[in-house]
């Protein structure tokens, strides 16, 4: 049995035998602790100034308001240094959260500074993702890449469940203004370990205007003619309208509004979509290889990875919210909405490993960046679908939105799988 659980583990951790994929893993996962620690000190920070429902979305996406340049940013990161270019951006994201900091410490913070601050992060993060990605796999044999994909979203998960937790306990404590200073610290030193990593680009070119158009464009055609990787930015694009605005846009309400709690709870339901996320993310580094390149299953495993955690989950959490407070005392509707929310990060952690192993392992190796540049571009449409979240809270309620979209994507997802290229994929 100890054989057995020493290969299994093995199997599950191997890609941290690679000095560069364990810097990479640690510098992407150490400014991700900040980013979520960010996620809700700006949301909390936003609805206690202005209880505005429909700001609270939109402060939810601000950051991912510019993601469409991110299919440019894709075709950069193909002719960059991609340590130096990860690097870089993390040492933005550190200058912006001591911009924050400072604003705060005098006083001076406005809820439109916000926005800006964060819209112009988000501009410069439409390059983190493609650039991370690129960079993980660079390091790693193509055997290894369900495995390296799968422990990537293992550490963004487990910062899901670190992040939100801290944020949430050291907001009153630190003081906002505090809290940034240390999520900048956080990207700052990011930013330090991905200049050590000693991996290089296996394509660097020119990055002219006119090639960088010329690249896109070729990915773009690459996208097409490759129906399963078109459908999976679809289905990527679909839980961006439903499950993330949940995630994000949604879940202060529910905190607030519903539960009538502070941002101690509001950390604690995200920090169990982390929990669960990690769960999600070891069982697919474990058992990869079933659904991994070639596994011919991993379309059908990506439909029922989104319906089953992402759209199931909203079903569930809102009619426990709609039936659960008159019935049980708090801490058992707490109790039950943190396992609901831990359903929601196995099927967040899944359906994100399987969507960039599609793109990844159905697309030459030239076209990493691009691909990782589509992935975010279709997490653009998390931005309108949260401004959409939000007014329809301010109709229905936070527990009726939650319900009609988990139900409307869930048949939307389903009809995926009318294509052919996606179930064989």
């Amino acid at each position: 049995m100890t054989t057995l659980l020493g290969a299994r583990a093995s199997q599950t951790f191997g890609s941290f035998r690679q000095r560069d994929f364990s810097l990479v893993w640690v510098s992407a996962n150490i400014a991700m602790v900040g980013r979520q620690m960010e996620v809700i000190a700006i949301l909390w920070l936003v609805l206690e100034l202005t209880g505005n429902a429909v700001l609270v979305g939109l402060a939810g996406a601000a950051p991912l308001s510019l993601a469409f340049l991110s299919v440019f940013a894709g075709a950069v990161v193909d002719r960059l240094p991609r340590r130096r270019l990860l690097a870089v951006m993390q040492f933005i994201a550190a200058a912006l959260g001591f911009l924050l900091m400072l604003l705060m410490l005098l006083d001076a913070l406005q809820v439109w500074m916000i926005f800006v601050i964060i819209i112009g992060g988000g501009a410069f993060r439409t390059f983190e993702l493609p650039v991370t990605n690129a960079l993980l796999i660079d390091t790693v044999a193509r055997d290894r890449l369900t495995n390296a994909v799968a422990m990537l979203s293992f550490g963004q998960n487990l910062t899901q469940f670190i992040g939100p937790v801290l944020g949430g306990l050291l907001f009153t404590p630190l003081t906002p203004g505090g809290l940034f200073g240390l999520i900048g610290a956080l990207y700052a030193v990011g930013g330090v370990l991905a200049l050590m990593v000693r991996t290089r680009n296996t394509t660097i070119g020119n990055t002219t205007p006119r090639q960088i158009i010329i690249g896109v464009a070729a990915g773009l055609r690459h996208v097409w003619q490759r129906k399963e990787l078109f459908m999976s930015l679809l289905i990527a694009a679909m839980y961006n309208v439903t499950g993330f605005p949940f995630s994000t846009a949604l879940m202060p309400i529910f905190t607030k509004d519903v539960l009538h709690a502070g941002p101690e709870v509001l950390g604690l339901l995200n920090g169990a979509m982390g929990a669960g996320a990690v769960i999600g993310a070891l069982a697919v580094a474990g058992f990869g290889s079933a659904i991994g390149p070639g596994s011919h299953r991993q379309g059908r495993w990506l439909v029922w990875a989104v319906n089953g955690g992402w759209h199931a989950s909203m079903i569930l959490f809102a009619i426990a919210t709609l039936t659960l407070p008159g019935l049980l005392p708090f801490i058992a509707v707490l109790l039950i909405l943190l396992a609901v929310k831990a359903l929601t990060g196995i099927g967040r952690s899944v359906s994100l490993v399987l969507v960039m192993t599609l793109l990844m392992g159905n697309s030459d190796p030239e076209y990493r960046g691009r691909m990782g540049g589509m992935r975010v571009l279709a997490i653009q449409a998390h931005f309108p679908a949260s401004a959409l979240n939000g007014w329809m809270v301010t109709q229905i309620g936070a527990p009726l939105t939650a319900l009609y979209l988990g139900i409307g994507g869930s048949v939307a997802v389903f009809l995926c799988l009318l294509s052919r290229r996606l179930r064989e994929a």
